[in-house]
């Protein structure tokens, strides 16, 4: 996990440096942008399908989960940088690139799914309880500080379903997270939901900024906030990599 740690924080690091040097270049920021997306969302698929090879993991049937929807994660990003730098679309919100990214939520949900019913007799009532004051939480503050300013500023329905739809998605990641780090609390497979949790969070803020900036006209491509999508990926990457050590030892 060392190794997977400095791997990490070496590539967000060189990521970060090179989106703020290259702010005062447009073109070659574009090109980072568009570039960096898709080579982030290989980390959780590359792993996960290095997971499937492992057949006597035991989480082998959410992996399978897992590798359908960080693949249409993936095609969500490579489809976005083709229309921005085969097609000249700066921002290609919506596309079909939104198709990709949304379709492959319930998938990855469902992935975390299978892998906690494996332990269902040992989830409290208290967790569930938990995880969905937390959600309905998020859900609340979304409503006050996403829904309402973006709707009163952009008439866009589909932009603004969509847009709005994203948050949403984020936060039923989070419930299955949450319900892992309580049942699994203080054990090895703890840290692996841990990741799990941060990376849903941060695709959360990354996709209520990046609704309010598109709705407010201030979001361009290799924006600060791309970071985050990048952490993201990350955090899930390094969950997989949690969960192989255990299962393997």
């Amino acid at each position: 996990m060392k190794i997977a740690y400095i791997a990490a924080a070496l590539a967000l690091t060189s990521v970060t440096i090179l989106y703020i040097l290259l702010q005062s270049s447009p073109g070659a920021l574009y090109i980072l942008s568009n570039t960096a997306g898709p080579a982030f969302s290989l980390v959780p698929l590359l792993l996960v399908l290095y997971a499937l090879t492992k057949q006597n993991l035991s989480f082998i049937k959410s992996a399978r989960w897992l590798a359908f929807g960080f693949l249409l994660w993936s095609l969500g990003e490579v489809t976005y940088s083709f229309y921005a730098l085969v097609l000249g679309v700066a921002i290609p919100f919506p596309s079909i690139a939104d198709f990709f990214w949304l379709a492959g939520y319930p998938l990855v949900l469902v992935g975390m799914a299978v892998f906690l019913l494996q332990f269902r007799f040992a989830i409290t009532r208290r967790s569930l309880s938990i995880a969905l004051g937390v959600s309905t939480a998020a859900t609340g503050l979304i409503a006050v500080f996403l829904v309402i300013p973006v709707t009163s500023i952009s008439s866009d329905l589909m932009s603004n379903i969509i847009g709005l739809a994203y948050p949403i998605m984020d936060i039923a990641l989070l419930y299955a997270p949450i319900v892992g780090m309580l049942l699994f609390r203080g054990g090895k497979l703890s840290q692996g939901w841990y990741w799990l949790a941060l990376g849903a969070i941060l695709f959360g803020f990354a996709d209520i900024l990046f609704s309010y900036l598109t709705a407010i006209g201030t979001y361009y491509s290799g924006h600060p906030l791309d970071v985050l999508y990048a952490c993201g990926y990350i955090c899930y990457g390094l969950s997989l990599c949690s969960q192989l050590k255990t299962f393997q030892g």
